[in-house]
């Protein structure tokens, strides 16, 4: 018995191959930027403070400074409230760029498709004309979302606003609520993912909205549930795998990338200390914080650039089994190989 799951591996591996070979740095690096949001990388930073304007000055004689210090002299902009607002508005610009972040990745799961399909990889045009269909499956991942959250929210909020008494009842009583939240977790992240593996690629085959392609790609997956199920299962432990391995490569070449930025870093403290300026000063904090801006980005762009091709063999693998089990949403019917093509039915001519 052959399964296509595991006959699609094959096929995703050579037209991933034959997407990036011969090497084309222009293709990988337009590649590498949709897998930056297709593939999910994100990148976080801190804040420092400033210690040096407190509002007092240590004694001359080198004793200890005064404890009790009054309110009124630290500066007057810097109040709980003004403190308060800023963590709003940075909490909200957060949230704000999550949301831009988030719409962009919708959008390059379209752009993704037509690129691998069609192997002519461009990013500008193809985001212009998939817009609405993005728009569509954002609105539509998060209001999945948002409905799950709300049903596993609904018992919390009847027992806090219910006034329950918190008894160890009700703790027992909360034990198989966590598992049954976990289930749930693992339901959504199958679906949110069956979403972008095959229901996406039918909105483009066959121009419909996210509702619309799951009703048509419903009974496909009953029809080929063990097909579906298995691959479901070898995708997650291939991403396992391939996160372990892409962790590690990352590292490896970071390790190498850093190497200039640290002869650049020591060369500034170098000529820092030279004209006796210190490296916590301003012009220290521009310079290094300049560099780690730099490394930051940096690494980013390796760990796109590693990525991409595990999420170019993934995109190809759903695309490939998708095509196996309906016919009229094959995609890459012109990447399969001879041994794929279906025999055509009746008896076999003399």
């Amino acid at each position: 018995m052959s399964w296509k799951a595991i006959d699609a591996l094959d096929d995703a591996r050579d037209a991933t191959g034959s997407l990036l070979l011969p090497f084309d740095a222009g293709r990988w690096a337009r590649l590498a930027l949709i897998a930056l949001f297709v593939g999910g990388i994100g990148s976080g930073g801190g804040t420092a403070g400033n210690a040096g304007n407190t509002g007092f000055t240590f004694p001359a004689d080198g004793g200890v400074p005064p404890t009790d210090i009054p309110i009124d002299t630290f500066p007057g902009f810097v109040t709980p409230g003004r403190i308060l607002a800023l963590i709003i508005a940075l909490a909200a610009i957060a949230i704000l760029l999550g949301i831009i972040w988030s719409i962009i990745g919708s959008v390059m799961q379209f752009v993704f498709v037509d690129a691998v399909i069609s192997k002519d990889v461009r990013i500008r045009t193809p985001f212009r004309e998939r817009l609405g269909l993005g728009l569509r499956l954002f609105v539509f991942q998060v209001g999945l979302v948002v409905a799950v959250m709300l049903l596993l929210g609904l018992p919390l909020a009847a027992v806090v606003l219910g006034g329950i008494n918190l008894d160890g009842s009700v703790f027992l009583l909360a034990i198989p609520l966590v598992f049954i939240a976990i289930l749930v977790f693992l339901v959504l992240a199958i679906a949110l993912q069956l979403t972008t593996d095959f229901v996406v690629p039918t909105m483009i085959a066959e121009d419909r909205r996210v509702i619309d392609s799951w009703r048509r790609v419903a009974p496909v997956f009953r029809a080929e549930f063990s097909e579906f199920g298995l691959y479901v299962l070898i995708r997650f432990v291939l991403g396992i795998l391939a996160g372990i391995a892409i962790g590690v490569a990352t590292a490896l070449v970071l390790l190498v990338v850093a190497i200039p930025f640290a002869i650049v870093g020591g060369g500034i403290l170098l000529v820092l200390t030279g004209a006796q300026v210190s490296a916590f000063s301003t012009a220290g904090l521009v310079l290094f914080g300049g560099l780690g801006l730099l490394f930051v980005f940096t690494a980013i762009a390796v760990g796109a650039l590693v990525q991409m091709p595990v999420v170019t063999f993934f995109r190809y693998y759903s695309l490939f089994l998708l095509g196996s089990t309906d016919e009229s949403l094959d995609l890459v019917s012109g990447f399969r190989t001879e041994d794929d093509t279906p025999a055509p039915e009746g008896p076999t001519p003399a």
